[in-house]
């Protein structure tokens, strides 16, 4: 009795998606809901040399885990980013490296948001995005001339902005000014916005308001002693008609934090704020 309720009660479910004219990509999301890999899963697809998209799956699988800072799978994506050629791999790499790397890892990824170094303009945006977790007065010049590099894309010198909020530099200002007269808005948004992190002031996309405040901030004193508390930008989105159908699925998003580099020695890593240990313990396996 009990399975054909259960029956009945599923193809009642069925009717109401088909009648409510549901996209597939609706499906996908129930379909991953009920297939989730495990995380022996995950890490055998993450060291699968001859399928460049299972590897990249599996690093973003592992990365985004509670597991995914131990130093084991951090070796894994710093390898990675210096070695694989695939371009969506190298950037799954260079992301994953920038929530669970440390300071020093930002000279790591930098280069690879340079025009001059690499073709992928998909590797070069998560170059910079990938900068905005990770603190390193070593790097600014690199995001400084990504954002003025008028042949770049958009979305990374849009992205090199962002991660320039967290310094607060003479040649970085500058450069946030200069970039307020790109043709593309989004370059403008962003740019506007770090200087008005890095300032306290809310000039807008007003070059000449910007230019004649710095300059007379800078005869007087520190332009930057009014400077707002970086924290990297992160996803979030609204939940969907079948994540509620989902009860007992429990999905969050992660904070904005402040990059590694410039967290209070008290603060824990990023993956440890996710419920991970935290500690460098070993991730658990599934045999």
């Amino acid at each position: 009795m009990s399975i054909r309720i259960i029956s009945r009660a599923g193809i009642v479910f069925i009717g109401v998606l088909i009648l409510g004219g549901c996209v597939m990509d609706d499906f996908d999301g129930i379909r991953r809901v009920f297939d989730e890999p495990t995380p022996g899963e995950a890490a055998r697809w993450a060291l699968d040399q001859h399928d460049p998209d299972r590897r990249r799956e599996g690093l973003v699988l592992l990365s985004t885990a509670q597991f995914g800072g131990a130093e084991v799978y951090v070796s894994l994506y710093r390898d990675y980013v210096e070695n694989d050629d695939n371009p969506l791999v190298k950037s799954a790499a260079i992301a994953a490296l920038a929530r669970h790397g440390t300071p020093q890892d930002a000279l790591l990824i930098a280069p690879w948001a340079k025009r001059s170094v690499v073709e992928s303009a998909t590797i070069r945006w998560a170059a910079v995005q990938g900068l905005q977790r990770l603190h390193n007065r070593d790097i600014v010049a690199v995001l400084v001339d990504v954002a003025i590099d008028r042949k770049e894309q958009s979305e990374v010198r849009s992205a090199a902005c962002v991660a320039m909020g967290q310094y607060p530099e003479d040649r970085v200002a500058q450069a946030l000014i200069t970039v307020l007269d790109a043709k593309e808005l989004a370059i403008n948004v962003d740019a506007a916005e770090a200087l008005a992190m890095l300032t306290g002031k809310q000039f807008g996309m007003d070059m000449p308001a910007w230019q004649n405040w710095y300059t007379a901030a800078r005869l007087k004193g520190d332009p930057f002693a009014s400077a707002e508390e970086y924290r990297y930008p992160t996803y979030s989105r609204d939940t969907v008609w079948w994540e509620h159908v989902a009860f007992w699925l429990d999905e969050q998003y992660e904070p904005s934090l402040r990059p590694a580099g410039l967290q209070d020695s008290n603060e824990r890593s990023t993956w440890g704020d996710f419920g991970g240990a935290g500690d460098g313990s070993e991730p658990p396996t599934d045999g």
